[in-house]
Formats: C-alpha cells, sequence, structure tokens
C-alpha cells in the first residue's frame, strides 16, 4: 500500500512541474505576442495618428481595449487550464502505474511458490533451502 501512496505522490509532483514550466513557457509567449499586437494597434488610435476613417479608427480602438482585457485576463485562463490538464494526466498516469504495480506484484508473487506447507508464511528470502538445512545439520553433527 505504501507504494501505491508513493507513487500518487510523485506522479502528481512530477505532473505538476511539467505542467508549471509549460504553462509558464504559453504564458510568456501569449503575454509577448498579445503585448506586440498592442503595440502595433497604439499607433493609430492614439492623438496624432495616421488619418484614418472614423469606422476604422473605432475598430481599431476597440481591437485595442479588447487586447488589453486579453493580457489581463490571460493568466487567470491559464491556471484554470493547466489545473484541469494536470488533474487529467495525473488521473491517467496514476492508473497506468497502479496497474503496473499490480502487475509486479502479482508477478512476484507467482514467481515464488513456497515449499512447503511450513514455510509458505515466510518471505521467499528468509526460506532455507536443502541445501543449507544439510549444511546446517552437518555443523550440528560435528559439534
Amino acid at each position: 500500500m505504501k507504494i501505491k501512496i508513493a507513487w500518487a505522490i510523485q506522479s502528481f509532483f512530477f505532473c505538476f512541474l511539467f505542467n508549471l514550466a509549460f504553462a509558464a513557457t504559453v504564458l510568456f509567449m501569449a503575454d509577448r505576442s498579445l503585448e506586440a499586437l498592442n503595440e502595433w494597434v497604439s499607433p493609430f488610435t492614439g492623438q496624432g495618428g495616421a488619418t484614418l476613417p472614423e469606422d476604422v479608427r473605432m475598430a481599431l480602438g476597440s481591437l485595442g481595449t479588447f487586447l488589453t482585457q486579453a493580457r489581463e485576463r490571460v493568466l487567470t485562463l491559464l491556471v484554470a487550464l493547466a489545473s484541469a490538464f494536470t488533474l487529467l494526466m495525473w488521473f491517467f498516469l496514476f492508473l497506468a502505474g497502479r496497474r503496473q504495480i499490480r502487475k509486479a506484484a502479482e508477478r512476484a508473487v507467482s514467481s515464488c511458490r513456497p515449499e512447503s506447507a511450513a514455510e509458505s508464511h515466510l518471505h521467499p528470502a528468509l526460506r532455507i533451502s536443502e541445501k543449507q538445512q544439510e549444511q546446517k545439520g552437518e555443523e550440528e553433527e560435528a559439534l
């Protein structure tokens, strides 16, 4: 049971670190892209900008406002998506790991066949082989 708990904690930690690095990269790229777009739009909407029709100025002004709001909200959106993705990825990784732990335990149990009913409760490493029993008997006789 301890190995399953350790696997749960370890797999969640690695999923969290991986998604944290991925989310930080996406956040950096999104912020830079939105900032570049905002800088591209701002000369057209500010004072002394290019002479543009009023409709185009209003559209670019709305785009500038949208980009500013998007930059403010991209962190919230990214945290929510990264959290959901982390939990989903961890869940599937956790299930796959538990299945592998169970298979390994079944193989370990099936590979160690008990020699006698008296020794069946002992761990395989603690069982005494026939050669060791013979050697022990010879040593006792010699004494």
